[in-house]
């Protein structure tokens, strides 16, 4: 897997919804940077993606970028991922990994959320949601993913984490909590680690607006385009700017703004199994990251 000119300089690799999509956006301000994009998963090749291309080969991929640059990849399911770890070793030994964690009592609402405005998910609703998910109850085909991860298994962060500071000498740890409080300082340590010069003029932190789906069958429909739907809707609207427009409008009018704080919250039961899952981890996080994570154990931030 050895690149004929460049290699992959560093890998944000997860977990899903903890601040990556800003940090990419901040870092790809960077001239010195060229990122391979956010969320193109050209590796794990054991993560079961719908609409991946496996004909792209990372290696050309990464030869049409500039020769003097720092080649990074964002995508959040390498550390989900059983072998990205090591397909990112098998590329660049001496790679930077920069892993983003985030309490799972906020993680998991709100990955469930984006499942469903993905279309993996196919109950709306998270507690019955995450009840049948903890009962291993059927877990539907979805858009992105054949069968989503199931919750529990995303947040096996002790697991996950091992895989890269076993083969990786130099893995940085990022926590959502210290983007929210400190984004200039968070994205600051990133550019030091990587070698950068640390810039002053970083803007704050974007946190996108909840939202909750109302028509989730209209959202799974709109997010898979089947076949026959499309080449029937190609044939009625010929533009695709008019056919983008009026995806659009339809996408608006199956999601809506989520002004009720209780909509995610957790029931006591799944609470409660969540936290479980956590206190079997506190001692090996402690030990991978150098950091007392027992404070996950208490309510989550607003």
């Amino acid at each position: 897997m050895k690149t004929t000119n460049n290699i992959l300089n560093f890998a944000i690799v997860g977990a899903p919804k903890c601040g990556t999509t800003s940090l990419f956006h901040s870092l790809n301000e960077r001239d010195e940077i060229s990122f391979l994009g956010k969320d193109s998963h050209l590796l794990g090749k054991d993560l079961d993606l719908l609409l991946r291309d496996h004909s792209i080969n990372i290696n050309q991929v990464m030869d049409h970028h500039p020769s003097d640059s720092l080649i990074g990849d964002v995508s959040v399911w390498y550390l989900y991922s059983a072998s990205a770890s090591e397909e990112i070793f098998e590329l660049n030994n001496k790679a930077k990994i920069i892993i983003c964690l985030r309490n799972p009592l906020e993680l998991i609402p709100s990955l469930h959320n984006q499942h469903v405005k993905g279309g993996d998910e196919s109950d709306p609703a998270l507690n019955s949601a995450l009840t049948n998910d903890f009962r291993s109850g059927p877990v539907s085909t979805g858009v992105h993913f054949r069968q989503r991860p199931r919750y529990a298994d995303v947040i096996n962060f002790g697991e996950q984490i091992s895989r890269y500071t076993r083969l990786f000498d130099q893995v940085l740890f990022i926590f959502h909590e210290d983007l929210r409080s400190n984004y200039k300082g968070a994205v600051q340590k990133i550019e030091a680690f990587l070698g950068l010069t640390q810039r002053d003029n970083i803007a704050e932190l974007n946190q996108n607006k909840r939202q909750k789906v109302t028509n989730a069958s209209l959202v799974k429909v709109l997010k898979k385009k089947p076949a026959f739907l499309k080449s029937v809707f190609r044939a009625v609207v010929p533009s695709k700017k008019i056919r983008h427009k009026l995806m659009e409008t339809a996408m608006n009018k199956a999601l809506t703004e989520d002004i009720d704080p209780t909509s995610n919250e957790l029931t006591e039961e799944n609470r409660k199994v969540i936290c479980k899952l956590i206190e079997k981890q506190l001692p090996l996080l402690e030990e991978l990251t150098g950091r007392d994570c027992s404070n996950w154990l208490k309510e989550p931030h607003d």
